[in-house]
């Protein structure tokens, strides 16, 4: 795409934190996208209204129609009219929107000459661009012969400004709406009501940033009213500390700060730096204070954090108290001088403590950058539903979907990336590590890490029973997982439907949120958890724990989505009544995504790996999840029978410490990444599925036929698949596996090559995961 970053040029010119996002947004775009960018810029003076309105008049005139999308920021540049605009919103006109009450004016329009009424007539209607010219005249004509009432800012030039803003964004003329922060999100007459706004938290662009020493307090903005400095100064000067406070920045109140600050030589004000300055400064601070007033943003927050430092803030500071968690990544206290004393006392004389929130705060911000920011902004316009409207769905669950290399992984992923084409789905996912990602347009996954405790208590009890408990834990564990129940918290302020993937999460969904959630079943959770314990002593209050949490969520679900009719029965039959909407959305496949090859070709691809080509290799693949362990366990039986066979175990199983003293005949691949395992799935020749527990389908049994291996499984392993006996696969119990491998061996290339064409046929027309989500997408929209 070519891609016009339209704004507006400060008179006089000044460097600030918008400046730094148009620079980060080209540079960016054009040096690690196939896309092209310009940045164009109209001065824009603010010194008076007339100059206000001339910029907002400019920019509605402006023809950017030779570039394919727009990217606007901020007033008055998201005027510029284009089909394809996107505004990633840094703040209004704030003096005449959420700063507005300090001016001490009205909101209500006062008593105006009769001349006025063609305007007001304008500023009373629907926002509509055929407007705009009316009103550019009216208020021109206006200004010139009544300009005593254009008090600025005032009640007039405010009702003008909202309703050119409301032109400017319209539903209609804005294809995707972004906020800088969620206290953007959050404020008053920012956005048109009930359009869906997204939240990035956007990097800096300053280079090189790094983690030195701990020598100084150290701060760094305009020295200006709204950043608060004379209050941190005077807290400052109410310490004992014997420490430096530097402070870098120029602004219209430095020579007053100077002079608060004169008679205490702790107190330091280094002016202009440069980037390279900066960056030192911020490597070499103990903490850095940043304590302005409802600020949009504040990359200075992103910066110190960048640089592993804590960041001392203020309860009131808006974006920076968003990014700020107290006692975890720095200090957020009450907008108080004795408050600030306190804590500026607490971080320099708990050294330790202070350094190890500086690096909480590091691995906070690591999800920050401009691929995370920028994806959504240059993804193709996502199609809405019938209605107009695409639905806000946040997914719960307690492992990632990225990347999908499990079976579970690999339903999240693949389902709802099909859901995400006609609707906007996050992905809140439990992990090992803190993230977040764009998977598809439409499609974010926002990975929060268990919390050390919760690891402390998994372990202790696996330490007792030899069983994972950690999904079964989180249920009431999850509630002291502070990160997770924040990101939940924040994007339900935008949800239309929470959908809980595994029950386990359900709790953590209702301390937060009371509207309507669903069901992803997985499986039939007591089920998988009663063959995992097989009757290990002291198991019996665990399964009882996981009836109830499995109920609880059915019971206070809208609707159940199962991967087979066999799991609504079985739920039907363990918890009646379960939700009267519900529907199989079955474990499927991407088909496009597979290569198939037949008998032939892997014969030739076992030669050009070095291997025997006639002689007949065998796969199972498989997570590391009990009724896959137990499967596995059977193929060694069986690779024992038959040592002249070779037999290749794939995927996370291959770990599991009951799998490490293997027959020579048996090969551990372990988890390969995405191209190893095609070479794996185009050179065996058997795929072996030996399943006789579980719940929900196995998705193997699909990836071996879209690929073209022959297939041969117990009838649990073909449970709502339903492949046909013999002319697709061949279906036989557990003991007469040894009988299936020397049957397959006996028939013609011909014979095998047409069963696993058919099987192939069988998953496109079934089980592609397009058509697999069919059933899921209903129900989503039955619910709205």
């Amino acid at each position: 795409m070519k891609i016009a970053i339209v704004a507006p040029s400060p008179v006089p010119f000044m460097i600030g934190g918008a400046e730094k996002l148009w620079w980060g947004i080209l540079d960016y775009i054009n040096h690690e996208t196939p896309h092209d960018a310009e940045l164009i810029k109209l001065p824009s003076p603010e010194r008076s209204f007339p100059d206000l309105i001339a910029s907002y008049r400019y920019f509605s005139e402006l023809d950017l129609s030779h570039f394919d999308r727009v990217i606007s920021t901020k007033y008055p540049a998201w005027m510029v009219a284009h089909h394809d605009h996107v505004c990633y919103l840094q703040h209004k006109l704030r003096g005449l929107y959420d700063t507005y009450h300090f001016c001490g004016h009205s909101t209500e329009l006062p008593e105006l000459p009769s001349a006025f009424a063609p305007l007001l007539q304008l500023l009373d209607s629907p926002p509509d661009r055929a407007l705009l010219t009316a009103l550019f005249n009216q208020t021109q004509k206006l200004l010139q012969e009544y300009p005593e009432h254009f008090d600025f800012p005032g009640p007039l030039t405010r009702a003008i400004i909202h309703q050119l803003d409301g032109i400017a964004l319209q539903p209609g003329s804005i294809h995707l709406f972004g906020a800088i922060s969620d206290n953007v999100r959050k404020r008053s007459d920012y956005f048109p009501e009930g359009c869906p706004v997204y939240v990035r938290h956007h990097p800096s662009d300053l280079e090189g940033i790094y983690t030195g020493e701990y020598r100084f307090i150290f701060t760094a903005s305009r020295l200006d009213e709204p950043k608060r400095l004379d209050m941190l100064i005077r807290a400052f000067r109410n310490t004992d500390v014997d420490v430096s406070l530097l402070i870098a920045g120029t602004g219209p109140q430095e020579q007053a700060l100077k002079s608060l600050a004169d008679d205490d030589p702790r107190i330091r004000f280094i002016g202009y730096v440069n980037d390279s300055e900066l960056v030192n400064y911020y490597a070499n601070a103990l903490f850095v204070p940043f304590i302005p007033y409802d600020e949009d943003y504040g990359l200075i927050t992103i910066e110190a954090m960048q640089a592993g430092k804590a960041v001392l803030t203020t309860t009131d500071s808006g974006g920076v108290h968003e990014m700020v968690q107290h006692g975890v990544t720095g200090l957020s206290v009450a907008p108080e001088e004795s408050a600030l004393a306190d804590a500026i006392t607490t971080l320099v004389n708990d050294y330790e403590n202070t350094l190890r929130m500086g690096q909480c705060a590091q691995q906070h911000i690591q999800h920050v950058s401009w691929e995370d920011t920028l994806t959504p902004i240059l993804a193709p316009p996502a199609r809405p539903m019938p209605g107009g409207r695409r639905l806000n769905l946040v997914v719960v669950s307690t492992f990632p979907a990225w990347p999908p290399t499990g079976g579970g992984q690999a339903r999240l992923f693949s389902l709802y990336r099909q859901v995400a084409r006609h609707h906007d789905v996050t992905l809140l996912c439990l992990g090992s590590e803190q993230g977040q990602r764009q998977l598809e347009p439409g499609l974010v996954e926002i990975c929060v890490p268990y919390t050390a405790q919760q690891h402390r208590y998994s372990g202790r009890l696996h330490q007792i029973y030899n069983l994972d408990f950690t999904d079964i834990l989180t249920a009431d564990s999850n509630l002291l997982n502070t990160d997770f129940l924040n990101q939940l918290e924040r994007l339900a302020h935008d949800a239309d439907l929470m959908i809980c993937s595994h029950p386990f999460l359900h709790s953590s969904i209702r301390a937060v949120w009371s509207g309507p959630m669903a069901y992803d079943a997985q499986d039939v959770e007591l089920d998988v958890k009663a063959a995992i314990c097989a009757g290990a002593p002291g198991t019996e209050h665990w399964l009882d724990k996981v009836r109830h949490i499995e109920q609880r969520c059915l019971q206070d679900s809208r609707w159940v989505v199962a991967c087979s009719h066999h799991d609504i029965l079985r739920l039907q039959a363990l918890y009646t009544p379960i939700p009267a909407a519900h529907a199989v959305a079955p474990n499927g496949v991407d088909i496009l995504g597979t290569s198939f090859h037949d008998c032939r070709q892997r014969s030739h691809h076992r030669a050009q790996l070095g291997l025997d080509p006639q002689q007949e290799v065998v796969l199972f693949m498989g997570s590391w999840h009990g009724p896959n362990i137990e499967a596995a366990h059977l193929l060694v039986e069986l690779a024992r029978q038959r040592p002249r066979l070779q037999f290749w175990l794939m995927g996370s199983l291959c770990s599991h410490p009951e799998l490490q003293a293997l027959p020579d005949n048996v090969k551990p691949l372990g988890l390969l990444p995405a191209a190893a395992k095609d070479t794996v799935m185009s050179a065996a020749s058997i795929a072996l599925n030996p399943m006789i527990s579980g719940s929900g389908t196995n998705l193997k049994m699909l990836d071996y036929a879209a690929a073209g291996l022959d297939i041969i499984t117990t009838p649990f392993g073909n449970r709502g698949l339903d492949f046909a006996q013999d002319t697709e696969v061949s279906i036989v119990d557990i003991e007469d596996f040894g009988a299936a491998l020397d049957q397959l061996s006996q028939l013609s290339v011909e014979q095998r090559i047409a069963r696993q064409q058919r099987a192939r046929q069988r998953a496109a027309e079934t089980f592609d995961w397009s058509v697999c989500a069919r059933p899921l997408l209903e129900l989503i929209e039955a619910t709205a």
